[in-house]
This record gives structure tokens, C-alpha cells and sequence, in this order.
């Protein structure tokens, strides 16, 4: 027999951003770890222009332009995006000025700092997080379904 000492919860993965969960403690991980994420741009890297990602990425260095991310996009504790920003879930640790776009969710960590504009179906910053920007959240829409009046039946009373 084998006794398993007690531990954290187990880190928030990509693919578990959409799913319902009770809130995360301030202490809770963001993400997994580095084998989920399989791209990243390290703390020296710094990139003007656009850049586009299919996989879960984390950058640490600094980007101006525009990202666009169809998966997971970890702006790192180091990193510094200046630009628009387009990803299906963001997560900001470091810094974000500009523009977040289209984004279905957008958390802001500790010690993260967003400025600007932000457009996303769901919003979320932790304790120590700092968000000065204009924000539109609009959630997941639902189905919606018309109703139309019956057509009024025509009685001959004749």
C-alpha cells in the first residue's frame, strides 16, 4: 500500500477554460504546466509585427503589433505586448496595453496588468491583478428561438 501525501489542487489546463469549476483560490495555478503550452517566445526575444499561433502559447518577451492565437495565449511575468491582441482564452501575468479582441476568456493573474480595451465573453481578475481598461464582456449568447403568432383561422359562419 502506498500513502499519498496531500497537494494542490491540479492546474487549470487549455482545455479546461470552458468547462464549469468552483473559483480557483488565489494561490490556484493558471495554467499547466510547460507540456501543455508547446510554443513560446523567451524573455529576450522582442518582435515587431504580427504573429499567429495554432497551439498553446506563452510569450515572456516583449511584442508590438498584433497576436492572434486560436488556442491558449500565456502573456508570461516578463512579458510586455503592446498592440491588439486575438485569442480564444489570454491570460495575462505580465503586461497587455492595447487591445483585447473577440477573446471567448481573458484572466488577469497576479501580478498581471492589462490597459486598454478589452472585448471578451468572459472576464476575470485575480487578487493583486490590475485592469484600467474599457471592457465589454458579453457572454456566451444562447439559443434563441422565435415565436411567431398561430395565423388566425378563418371561421365561415355561414
Amino acid at each position: 500500500m502506498f500513502w499519498k501525501p496531500k497537494t494542490n489542487p491540479p492546474p487549470i489546463k487549455a482545455s479546461d477554460h470552458g468547462a464549469l469549476a468552483p473559483p480557483p483560490t488565489a494561490d490556484t495555478p493558471l495554467v499547466a504546466p510547460a507540456p501543455s503550452i508547446r510554443t513560446s517566445l523567451g524573455s529576450d526575444t522582442v518582435v515587431s509585427g504580427r504573429l499567429s499561433f495554432s497551439e498553446p502559447t506563452r510569450i515572456e518577451g516583449t511584442l508590438r503589433g498584433e497576436v492572434r492565437a486560436s488556442d491558449l495565449l500565456v502573456v508570461g511575468e516578463t512579458a510586455i505586448v503592446e498592440g491588439v491582441v486575438r485569442a480564444l482564452t489570454l491570460i495575462v501575468l505580465g503586461e497587455v496595453r492595447g487591445e483585447v479582441r473577440g477573446a471567448e476568456r481573458v484572466e488577469i493573474g497576479r501580478g498581471g496588468r492589462l490597459t486598454g480595451k478589452v472585448d471578451a465573453q468572459c472576464l476575470i481578475v485575480r487578487e493583486g491583478g490590475l485592469l484600467n481598461a474599457d471592457c465589454r464582456v458579453i457572454p456566451t449568447r444562447a439559443t434563441v428561438h422565435a415565436l411567431r403568432p398561430e395565423a388566425e383561422k378563418m371561421v365561415d359562419n355561414g
